[in-house]
Parts: structure tokens; C-alpha cells; sequence
């Protein structure tokens, strides 16, 4: 097998072999209301995806967890496996698909409801926060 050969091999080979990206680390945070009171055992909710690698529906996963009697609640670090090729692929499709209304890139979010609120963090724009504030935790 001539070295031309070995290269062109070795580049396929490695535009198709999947390997991970990190969407979101380990998230924990805790769960107040406005007066600073815990909330035990209250659903939260962490949703995430990758835009630029996996294109249209059913690319959204989500996993809801309680708290804690401390008012914490922790979710593992979310990654997606993909080769280079689809990669590629993918992220020319999805910046093609942002003028009508998609998106590119990793996203994730959490978010609990209080009494009158909902409170959503989203970890693009507003980072790993560590505590989530409700008006008031309802069960």
C-alpha cells in the first residue's frame, strides 16, 4: 500500500470516528425562595442539545431530579458523541437553518416553578449559576 493510499485512509478514518463534546459540565445548585428558605424535594428540571450536531426534532434531551432535604440538587456533566464529518456537516446546516428561527451550538437549560413563578436559568448566556430563586416553593 503506497503512503497516498495510508493518508487518504487515515482522513476518512478520522473525518468518521465519533468523539465527545462537552454540552454542559456537572451542574448543582440549590434551590431558594425569596426569603432565603430551602426547598426540599421540589422537581427541577435540566434540558440540552447540540444544534450544529444533531439537526431537527428529538435533539433535546431532558431529565427532571428533586431536591435534596437541603434544597440541592446536582446533574452530570451532558456530552455528545459525533464525528468530524457530521460535524461539519451539521454545523453548515444550522447556521443556514438560524434565518428561519434554529440555532447553533450547544445549549442547556434548568429551570423549578414557585408559587407565581417559573424561574429558568440558561447556561449559554447566564454560565453555571448555583442557586435558583422562586417566590415561593409550592409542592
Amino acid at each position: 500500500m503506497s503512503d497516498r493510499s495510508l493518508i487518504i485512509i487515515a482522513v476518512v478514518v478520522i473525518l468518521f470516528i465519533p468523539f465527545p463534546t462537552l454540552i454542559v459540565p456537572s451542574w448543582q445548585l440549590r434551590l431558594t425562595d425569596v426569603n432565603g428558605n430551602i426547598c426540599p424535594n421540589k422537581e427541577v428540571t435540566e434540558s440540552w442539545a447540540h444544534y450544529s450536531i444533531y439537526i431537527g426534532g428529538g435533539n433535546h434531551q431532558t431529565e427532571v431530579r428533586r431536591t435534596n432535604d437541603e434544597g440541592s440538587v446536582e446533574f452530570p456533566a451532558r456530552k455528545v458523541w459525533a464525528p468530524l464529518i457530521w460535524r461539519v456537516i451539521g454545523t453548515v446546516v444550522a447556521h443556514v437553518l438560524i434565518i428561519a428561527h434554529g440555532s447553533a451550538g450547544p445549549t442547556a437549560k434548568v429551570w423549578s416553578t414557585g408559587l407565581k413563578d417559573t424561574v429558568w436559568i440558561d447556561y449559554k448566556s447566564d454560565g453555571l449559576v448555583d442557586n435558583m430563586v422562586v417566590e415561593q416553593c409550592v409542592y
